[in-house]
């Protein structure tokens, strides 16, 4: 298999421990914890958006016909499988959550943890979803809102701390 080389933004910090095989885009000021291991396979990609951070121990990985794009402002809690799959802006993806192929995550949502989204499930912006398999729960309410994304400034300046440090 021929895998490309990740593209990185220089302002996003990676932890060295991460493995990154194939197309995969990572972007500025994003934030990707140690052990965490993306592989993409050609065709298809991992697209990254700016200011998101993967936690600990998570594994994205595409499929054939399913790449992987996450938003901007996303947060992946420790020890996630992402899984050809798109997760909107603004979302928080609670620890030890499953996202399977072909699920559409959308915007501002809580995805709580050790959730299952199974494959080709949509959810719909602004929701808090929870469950294995996953359902709907409700709304957000505008402290959840502001929890997700007070904790985005938070994630950006922890990364930059680790890079200024040489952990990451």
């Amino acid at each position: 298999m021929n895998y490309k080389k990740a593209k990185i933004s220089e302002t996003a910090s990676v932890a060295k421990e991460t493995i990154l095989l194939g197309d995969i885009t990572i972007g500025d000021e994003t934030t990707v914890l140690f052990y965490t291991v993306m592989r993409a396979e050609d065709p298809q990609t991992i697209e990254i958006g700016r200011q998101s951070n993967i936690q600990e121990n998570c594994t994205i990985h595409v499929d054939e016909g399913f790449g992987v794009k996450i938003g901007d402002g996303v947060t992946v809690g420790h020890n996630c499988v992402i899984h050809g799959c798109e997760i909107g802006d603004g979302t928080l993806i609670g620890m030890g959550s499953i996202i399977m192929n072909g699920a559409k995550v959308g915007k501002g949502c809580l995805i709580g943890a050790g959730s299952l989204i199974t494959q080709n499930t949509v959810i719909p912006d602004g929701m808090l979803v929870m469950g294995s398999p996953a359902k709907v729960k409700r709304p957000l309410t505008e402290e959840e809102k502001q929890y997700i994304a007070d904790s985005v400034p938070e994630y950006i300046e922890a990364g930059k701390m680790l890079r200024e440090d040489g952990i990451l």
